[in-house]
């Protein structure tokens, strides 16, 4: 196996806990829709998923627990070309590798050869970078009224994620030049991550307090 693939243990425990469903969909590349479609139907086991504590209430929204990324990774990226019978082997192989019981390697069966190392590690590699996201994200009640910000910064993180989706990252950095490409690639997989509530439904996580909607402006967000 390559030194360079990345492991579980090479994550920070920031994102160790257990994640909502915006936040596996952020990290596997996917849409919330398609994650959900992934939590009904799935053959990800019971156990991959478990219930928030601050709630008893039936039927609660689960939450995920941070081996089922991997597993979620596989199942989308290399899934689609397995027998169902197969998806479920190997989804449980990888269960088994992240909590130690089996070699993490090259699986070989039935004239099949399935890099399970790489897609964990890709994975995993994913996971590091919304833990990174988030540790660049700061909301201070001090520092416009809670918005969530690009910690040393006034800039929205909501704000820049919008504006990635309509203009090109050298428009962006010319208008900003305290940012760089990597910050905006991590304000937008915050903000996928972590969604302000929509009109209709909303996020797995509660909307931060006094969070409010600015129209953007240069002077805005310097």
């Amino acid at each position: 196996m390559s030194s360079g693939y990345m492991i579980f243990s090479d994550l920070p425990k920031s994102i160790l806990r257990p994640l909502g469903v915006d936040e596996v969909a952020a990290i596997i590349g996917v849409s919330r829709s398609t994650m959900i479609r992934l939590v009904k139907n799935s053959p990800l086991p019971k156990s991959a998923f478990c219930r928030p504590k601050s709630t008893s209430t039936p039927g609660a929204r689960s939450m995920v627990r941070p081996a089922a990324c991997p597993m979620a990774y596989f199942d989308v990226t290399t899934g689609p070309l397995l027998s169902i019978q197969m998806r479920r082997r190997m989804i449980q192989q990888i269960g088994r590798i992240l909590h130690g019981s089996a070699p993490n390697e090259v699986f070989e069966a039935d004239g099949l050869r399935i890099d399970l190392p790489l897609s964990i590690s890709q994975a995993v590699y994913r996971m590091a970078a919304l833990a990174v996201a988030e540790s660049e994200v700061m909301a201070d009640p001090r520092i416009r009224d809670g918005l969530p910000v690009l910690r040393g910064t006034r800039i929205g993180v909501y704000e820049i994620a919008d504006l990635c989706r309509a203009e090109t990252d050298e428009y962006i950095l010319e208008q900003f030049p305290s940012l760089t490409r990597s910050r905006l690639e991590h304000a937008t997989l915050y903000a996928k991550a972590h969604p302000i509530s929509r009109r209709v439904g909303g996020s797995d996580r509660p909307r931060p307090p006094g969070i409010r909607t600015h129209v953007i402006t240069t002077k805005l967000l310097s």
